[in-house]
């Protein structure tokens, strides 16, 4: 299946969404949506918000960012 393009700012806006109605996350974190060279990508959280989250907030975004990569591919267009 072909994964649908998006800019890396649509990507981390519904990774915030989910982050928002989970409500296992602390408001205000800050995130960004890195393309790799291989054509995939990562979240890269900004340290001071990493040092506010709880484990299950991390393991959260892990895994929204799991199901995330097999549906989209960052466009970087």
């Amino acid at each position: 299946m072909a994964k649908t393009p998006i800019s890396a700012g649509d990507l981390g806006w519904i990774i915030l969404e989910e982050l928002r109605d989970s409500g296992d996350c602390p408001i205000g974190v800050a995130l960004a949506v890195i393309p790799e060279p291989d054509g995939d990508w990562r979240v890269v959280i900004q340290a001071h918000s990493r040092n506010a989250m709880t484990t299950r907030c991390l393991r959260r975004i892990a895994s929204i960012e799991k199901r995330l990569k097999a549906v989209y591919a960052v466009d970087e267009a």
